[in-house]
């Protein structure tokens, strides 16, 4: 695990560079058609896979659902434990702390799962996708967000960088996509670009079948920005959604997987 999953400072920086008031809108929308789309029984349970600090979770917990919300990090537990007590929804979820690339739960543990923003930063990335591939019943429904390769913001930065002579360090090529090493709080973090096909196509191979597919974010730039940049920004954004714009110039996409049959 990277340290700065272990830092409260990461917390507070995500609260700042995606939960904005203009943003919450869009992940209480798209939360809400994630669901949809999973076709979630009433009173089911669902899997957060990498709940963090649970602002999903309590979106999924008021939903009328029980979460399962598992992360590796004690510290986004203990930010997530707080935030779902404040919310009034303890009695609807439960927390484990467990890595995603080597899960304890047994096969076909989980009718309904997803994970939202979390294999992007796992490096050994098919690790974590064949424990998710294994944990879900035939039959059930994966839900992950990932980020997209062919993003416009990908193809901004980096006319702007070499506008600027400044290329990525740290960046690396591999069959899911591109990867680089940032830093965030004086910690190393990897994120991936994902080539949303070679995802699909590995995932075919575990049975997992894609159902949906829809647009994200449209950009992330606005969490460089302040002020009405950032406003406008973010309102491009929930109104790309609206319009359901193909996903592919989009900076992360919602996929829904569907788990063959036996």
């Amino acid at each position: 695990m990277t340290q700065v999953f272990l830092e409260k400072s990461t917390v507070e920086q995500w609260d700042r560079d995606y939960y904005h008031p203009i943003a919450l809108k869009y992940y209480d929308r798209a939360i809400s058609d994630m669901l949809r789309m999973m076709e979630v029984e009433p009173g089911a349970t669902v899997l957060d896979a990498g709940c963090g600090p649970g602002v999903h979770s309590i979106r999924v917990a008021k939903a009328g659902y029980r979460v399962c919300a598992i992360d590796i990090s004690k510290t986004m537990l203990e930010q997530a434990k707080c935030r779902v007590r404040v919310a009034n929804v303890s009695d609807r979820v439960e927390f484990h702390q467990k890595d995603l690339t080597q899960l304890d739960f047994p096969d076909s543990s989980f009718c309904y799962a997803f994970s939202w923003g979390v294999i992007i930063h796992i490096r050994e990335a098919e690790k974590a996708l064949d424990e998710l591939a294994r944990i879900v019943e035939p039959g059930g429904k994966l839900a992950l967000y990932l980020t997209n390769k062919t993003a416009a913001d990908h193809k901004i930065e980096s006319l702007m960088r070499f506008v600027q002579r400044k290329p990525l360090a740290d960046f690396h090529s591999f069959p899911f996509g591109d990867g680089i090493w940032y830093h965030m709080n004086n910690h190393k973090l990897w994120l991936w670009r994902f080539d949303a096909q070679a995802i699909v196509n590995y995932l075919a191979e575990k049975g997992l079948v894609l159902k949906h597919r829809r647009i994200g974010e449209l950009s992330e730039i606005q969490r460089r920005l302040q002020g009405l940049p950032r406003h406008l920004l973010l309102r491009l954004n929930n109104l790309a959604y609206s319009l359901n714009i193909p996903p592919d110039i989009a900076t992360t996409s919602l996929f829904v997987f569907e788990k063959k049959r036996r």
